[in-house]
């Protein structure tokens, strides 16, 4: 499934960048931590300066890294794809005697490997400060750092899947992006125009967005927000089932892309030139329905909606065209 050659091959490739990525990941959190510390200590000199309490604490939810470490699934996926074909380097990795199966595998769990090394070291730092230094509260510790190694997982995931279906680093953080957020685009835009037809009181729609659309949609899961106790049930049990779902659901789905895709269309929007049109209609569609509701919100009136959906329309059709179809 991996070969060590392409494994070796993949990592010189990109190697000062996994290195200093790696560097700055698993130590951004402890020293965060020695940093609060630090400031805690000093502040425990300064008569001036008013604390809640004589001991340390650090919320682990509110860290940083943790926060934002699925930015490190997006930046690696991008690197082993997008910025690949940008350079022309794909066609001499799809030349080695390797099946693409075993190109895809080899890359996928490189990243996803580097993914875990930077969590797994980044976790074991941590534990060992707050040994030493023995801390009132570290609230969201565990949970934090496994929350934010499947969160990274997934994007990277998405982000693999978006590279197997593109040809750039450009089209490739578009349709990740786009990706994040289509449960809004393709079931949240419908139902707010349906809203707005039968005029209801709201409620059913507040009750769709948070138990239906807001689940499925892998941007609410960049922050630890919907992972605290007070948020809706969907997130109370099994925290993480969701994105472990939509993790493996990507991992297949780029899979198959590669194994199956036509001969490289570096430049391109997508490989496969027959879904360029299917999509275009697509952005059209949420053009027209994105700003129908945009302009009817701005003046409640029926002048605007339409007046919106043609906005849409047009911008959608313009946006489309100039990235779907013009070769960069």
């Amino acid at each position: 499934m991996v070969k060590r050659q392409l494994l070796y091959k993949e990592w010189k490739q990109s190697e000062l960048t996994f290195i200093l990525v790696m560097l700055v990941a698993v130590f951004a959190t402890p020293f965060a931590f020695l940093m609060e510390y630090s400031s805690f200590q000093t502040c425990l000199k300064d008569a001036e300066c008013i604390v809640d309490s004589p001991r340390f604490s650090y919320f682990f939810n509110t860290d940083v890294f943790l926060s934002l470490s699925w930015l490190m699934g997006v930046f690696f996926a991008v690197i082993q794809l997008g910025f690949e074909r940008n350079k022309g380097h794909m066609d001499f990795t799809l030349s080695l005697p390797f099946n693409r199966s075993t190109i895809y595998h080899t890359k996928f769990f490189l990243g996803a490997g580097i993914i875990a090394i930077v969590h797994a070291v980044s976790y074991v730092l941590t534990y060992l400060l707050i040994l030493g230094l023995n801390p009132l509260e570290t609230s969201g510790f565990h949970s934090g750092y496994v929350i934010s190694f499947v969160t990274s997982l997934m994007f990277y995931s998405l982000f693999f899947a978006a590279g197997t279906l593109t040809g750039s680093s450009i089209s490739q953080a578009i349709v990740g992006f786009s990706t994040a957020i289509l449960p809004f685009l393709v079931i949240g835009l419908p139902i707010v125009h349906l809203d707005f037809i039968l005029k209801t009181s709201g409620d059913w729609l507040d009750k769709s967005f948070v138990h239906l659309i807001s689940p499925m949609s892998p941007i609410i899961y960049i922050t630890t927000e919907p992972f605290q106790s007070d948020y809706p049930h969907w997130f109370s049990g099994e925290k993480i089932i969701i994105p472990i779902v939509m993790m493996v659901l990507f991992y297949v789905i780029g899979l198959i892309s590669f194994i199956k895709h036509p001969i490289e269309r570096n430049g391109r929007f997508f490989l496969y030139q027959k879904i360029d049109r299917p999509i275009q209609i697509m952005v059209i569609v949420f053009g027209v329905l994105g700003f129908g509701w945009v302009g009817f919100s701005s003046d409640n009136s029926i002048f605007g909606y339409i007046a919106g959906m043609l906005i849409g329309g047009a911008v959608g059709a313009l946006t489309s065209y100039f990235l779907i179809y013009r070769k960069r």
